[in-house]
């Protein structure tokens, strides 16, 4: 993934659901020396909430006011969120190779789903109802919600099984793989396909040159 330019408010969004592209907020996750996290404050947390859809420019200027208001709860919900993307990014790793997630992951998402459950209710939309949040949207931990509520309606979907990690072995994003043959290896083709296909022709190259 290339990171010049890349900021929380720009990030490709290749997960396919909104919880995934939340853990795709890490580039070379799983790489040492390379790894970059995008979000580092709450303020970063709002810029991709924005970008993500789900923050309303409304939403976004009161979350920014109430954030100088309230420094110190701001700093404990960005680090519950991101104890949040940390959990998710195992459970769904998990299931993307075929494992299962350890009950200690699952206990500590249930908590977050049990506080967001506190907080949604049922709203007629057309003629059925649809799950809506009743929590205050100046309420700093409002933009959790979304994200909690997709990354549990995706644990009890189909589309789970689709659920991949990049062939990149340092990449670390996830995607929801929806190719008809179930094909798709890399978050970005542009990104992590075109530089294993680089890779794969030097050393060809290399080798051919080495039995010259």
């Amino acid at each position: 993934m290339k990171i010049s330019k890349k900021n929380a408010g720009n990030l490709p969004l290749e997960g396919g659901n909104l919880c995934l592209d939340f853990v795709n907020s890490v580039d070379w996750r799983t790489s040492k020396e390379k790894r970059k996290d995008w979000l580092n404050s709450f303020s970063d947390l709002i810029i991709w909430g924005r970008h993500a859809n789900i923050l309303d420019e409304k939403t976004v200027k009161t979350l920014s006011t109430n954030t100088a208001k309230y420094p110190d709860k701001a700093e404990q919900v960005y680090k519950k969120a991101i104890e949040l993307r940390e959990i998710l990014f195992q459970i769904f790793s998990s299931f993307a190779v075929g494992s299962k997630p350890k009950d200690c992951l699952i206990l500590l998402f249930n908590r977050y789903l049990a506080e967001a459950m506190s907080k949604s209710c049922l709203s007629v939309s057309q003629n059925n109802f649809i799950w809506s949040f009743c929590d205050d949207s100046s309420s700093l931990e409002f933009i959790l919600n979304p994200i909690i509520k997709s990354a549990a309606d995706l644990m009890v979907s189909s589309d789970l099984s689709r659920v991949k990690i990049c062939a990149d072995d340092c990449c670390g994003w996830l995607f929801i793989d929806m190719s008809r043959n179930s094909s798709r290896r890399w978050c970005n083709m542009k990104d992590c396909g075109n530089r294993a296909k680089a890779q794969r022709y030097y050393h060809r190259k290399s080798k051919k040159s080495k039995l010259s």
